[in-house]
């Protein structure tokens, strides 16, 4: 296969695309990390999105799973931690931000009547490490209430200020309000010339009802997630200029307080300034469900990932790629492979999020365009019927919902047709979910016949980071639907309610 040779699309940046081979990296080793990921990712469970390997300022992997691509927006959830950081670092540098001043110094104007000694002593420094003293995640009282900065600052520590690390969502808000406070401008405005606009990344980012900065609401690219941990790998300098200094991204990215107790994997090596650090020399911008930059700063390499992993605790995308890629490298350039690596493209090519099966069953045609009536639900979904299109591969799936008719368009060879409408689940653009700078209101499905009575459909959206799955298992003249949703406040006959799993059962209307 010929290799690719042109510029990569970090802008700016020179990088040019290489086989693993000639960065010390085997291909094999990338296709066992790739295929070790699909084959956990039983009922959609692991669901990564995409990702990018660099190594030695080449690109040497990536690949996105249609309907995604490198370039949608996508959550990053808790990475965004990372970017708020480097914000601060940027304020640091400009001499506008002390990482040693007193926080409650700073919010003198919007201190709250409980003010405690031990709150009084917390710095910026131990916000960046996470290590305030508090025991409690800050962020569930904070979203409750109309000042989040005094909200915070009313949390008494119950640890003296920088012994103990503990982890808690409400410390990137109180930092975006920091730098907001010295510099006049909320923090993404004030990093856009500095730091995004130079890379070439576009970060979204809400505002909260008091017209902060949200940084939990955070939408970036697969590119401009890759970016974030290439500059930090090349200690700040892009294109020739240096938009940090190195010190203060040695300082960012290395060890400052012992995570030890932590339980979760990759989460007990230590922590920077808001970053993880590995087992290996390097850290990672982590965010839930798996959305990392990881930083492997004397390998000279970057992997980042975008996912939506709900296997909690069980299966990791960056241990996994730790385990298989890292621990196999080499300092020196491998042997070609060039049927490994055709493999390795033609899979990242090829990749697709649709289920696994047939396109065709023999059962549609019995079923083409006949109703199934629901039995009475929550849902408030009368009936269902399927039409066929072969031309186009198709299944178009009517539901009446309420009186009304709603209609999905769903491929069946892989494809993803877009349908503004839904069919027994409305959107969820709950906190949790949504994506900014896509569209929400479009939605695609494609869908598989497993076996000749079971068809598969999955229903995603550009706009939000889960999916929809519609398991219609046909058993004579019964229809019985299973649905799997993130929609967890979904009213509805409920097999585990928790996991979002609900369960409907239709009866074929013989007179249709």
């Amino acid at each position: 296969m010929e290799i690719r040779r042109e510029q990569m699309i970090l802008d700016n940046e020179s990088l040019r695309y290489s086989t693993p081979e000639e960065q010390g990296i085997s291909s094999e080793s990338l296709l066992d990390f790739f295929e070790t990921v699909r084959n956990n990712n039983k009922d959609n469970a692991v669901d990564l999105h995409s990702f990018q390997v660099i190594r030695h300022d080449h690109i040497i992997a990536e690949g996105a799973g249609k309907p995604f691509s490198l370039n949608n927006f996508h959550r990053i959830y808790s990475s965004a931690k990372g970017i708020i950081a480097l914000g601060v670092m940027l304020a640091v540098q400009e001499g506008k931000v002390d990482i040693n001043e007193k926080v409650a110094d700073i919010f003198s104007d919007n201190l709250p009547d409980n003010l405690s000694e031990k709150i009084k002593k917390v710095t910026v420094y131990h916000l960046l490490t996470m290590s305030c003293g508090q025991d409690v995640d800050s962020c569930v009282d904070m979203f409750k209430s109309d000042n989040w900065i005094k909200t915070f600052l009313s949390i008494d520590p119950v640890y003296e200020p920088g012994s103990r690390f503990f982890y808690n969502n409400g410390i990137p808000h109180v930092l975006a309000a920091i730098v907001e406070k010295k510099t006049g401008e909320d923090i993404i405005s004030y990093m856009e010339p500095r730091l995004l606009a130079p890379i070439g990344a576009k970060v979204l980012c809400r505002y909260n009802k008091q017209k902060e900065r949200e940084p939990s609401t955070v939408c970036v690219r697969q590119t401009d997630l890759t970016k974030f941990g290439y500059l930090l790998l090349k200690r700040g300098k892009w294109n020739g200029k240096q938009l940090i200094s190195p010190e203060i991204c040695d300082e960012y990215g290395k060890f400052h307080i012992s995570t030890a107790s932590h339980p979760k994997i990759f989460r007990n090596f230590g922590y920077g300034y808001q970053v993880w650090k590995m087992p290996c020399e390097g850290f990672i911008l982590a965010g839930g469900n798996d959305n990392h930059s990881c930083v492997f700063t004397e390998a000279d390499m970057v992997f980042s990932c975008m996912a939506n992993n709900k296997i909690k605790g069980d299966f990791s995308i960056q241990k996994t790629f730790y385990d298989l890629v890292y621990l196999k490298m080499s300092g020196r350039p491998l042997p070609p492979n060039p049927q490994a690596y055709e493999r390795l493209q033609n899979c990242l090519t090829q990749w697709n999020l649709a289920p696994h099966g047939s396109d065709e069953s023999g059962l549609e045609e019995r079923i083409a365009g006949k109703t199934f009536t629901f039995e009475a639900n929550s849902f408030g979904c009368e009936s269902v019927c399927f039409l066929v299109d072969k031309a186009k591969q198709e299944l178009e799936i009517c539901t009446t919902e309420h009186g009304a008719v709603h209609r999905l368009r769903c491929g069946m060879a892989g494809t993803w047709p877009v349908t503004k409408d839904y069919i027994v689940i409305p959107p969820n653009l709950t906190h949790g979910n949504f994506i900014d700078g896509e569209e929400p209101s479009e939605n695609m499905a494609s869908g598989a016949w497993t076996d000749r009575n079971r068809l598969l459909v999955y229903g995603r959206s550009l706009g939000r980071v889960a999916s929809d799955q519609f398991d219609f298992r046909f058993d004579k003249n019964r229809l019985h639907l299973y649905i799997k949703t993130p929609a967890l406040a979904v009213p509805g006959c409920a097999v585990d309610k928790k996991k979002g799993e609900f369960y409907l059962t239709a009866v074929l209307d013989e007179q249709c």
